[in-house]
């Protein structure tokens, strides 16, 4: 088995790369090898076609440009059609080597992959997963069909689906307001708190109430808001929704405190 490393590249979210990211004084990149590390010899970083950058670890380049999440895929079963291959994005950073560790233990390299189901919609996750080498021939024939989406591509497969031992393990690192999350919890540490959180329109709908009362440790709106969209499966994104504290709007990084309300609004037809 051989680990490939998705950079990624710069996001036009976070607007950096995110392998780059630092949440004390650790990028996302020199987190995540050493959980890969116990488990494979060899780990490639995959890099865009014309990535030239000298690197610490070896480099997979995509085999054209702008292949989509498949090309770092396509590139490692290339340079070794017979070896399995676990795949990981770099931005994953609540992801443990126990976790990986579990990904492995339970491969059967009889089907085309294993992987986690990713809670906040139960659908297989492609970027965190253990490849077969029988997934080769399967992926050359979707990509000559000029079909690009990862998460098509593993649901396709004959696979082995796990359920990931803590709901929070597959969360991306996406946005800026992840990152306020991740570093004030690295800071400041997990404090429990209690809060009344309101939905409304189509988010009461989904979530089947109106309000609730939440023990949580999260420490900003845009922390509550990603633990909520894994309870309730919320179909809208953070940009999508408008939080409040206390009945006066506010910002994804602000922090929050026991005893206040936090209410949830979708966008309203006409404003």
């Amino acid at each position: 088995m051989k680990a490939l490393i998705l950079t990624g590249g710069k996001s036009s979210r976070m607007g950096q790369d995110k392998a780059s990211l630092k949440i004390g004084g650790v990028t996302q990149l020199e987190r995540i090898v050493p959980l890969i590390e116990p488990l494979t010899d060899q780990i490639f970083l995959s890099v865009a076609h014309d990535d030239k950058a000298q690197r610490s670890l070896p480099t997979l380049p995509d085999l054209e440009p702008s292949p989509g999440p498949l090309g770092g895929l396509q590139a490692a079963f290339s340079a070794d059609p017979k070896s399995s291959w676990l795949v990981i994005a770099c931005d994953l950073p609540m992801i443990q080597k126990e976790d990986l560790e579990s990904l492995v233990r339970q491969s059967d390299l009889s089907k085309d992959a294993t992987c986690f189901l990713n809670p906040l919609d139960n659908h297989p996750e492609p970027l965190c997963a253990h490849y077969s080498p029988s997934a080769a021939g399967k992926l050359a024939k979707v990509l000559e069909n000029n079909q690009r989406c990862a998460r098509r591509f593993m649901a396709s497969l004959d696979r082995i689906d796990l359920v990931p031992p803590d709901p929070r393990t597959l969360l991306n690192l996406n946005r800026p307001e992840h990152l306020v999350e991740l570093q004030h919890l690295h800071e400041h540490g997990a404090i429990e708190k209690e809060v009344k959180v309101e939905f409304f329109a189509k988010l009461s709908q989904e979530a089947g109430m109106e309000s609730d009362v939440l023990h949580t440790s999260v420490a900003t709106i845009a922390g509550l808001w990603e633990e909520l969209r894994l309870k309730h499966h919320f179909s809208l994104d953070l940009p999508h929704v408008k939080p409040a504290i206390d009945n006066e709007f506010a910002e994804w990084t602000d922090l929050i405190s026991s005893g206040q309300t936090i209410a949830f609004m979708p966008p309203f037809a006409g404003g």
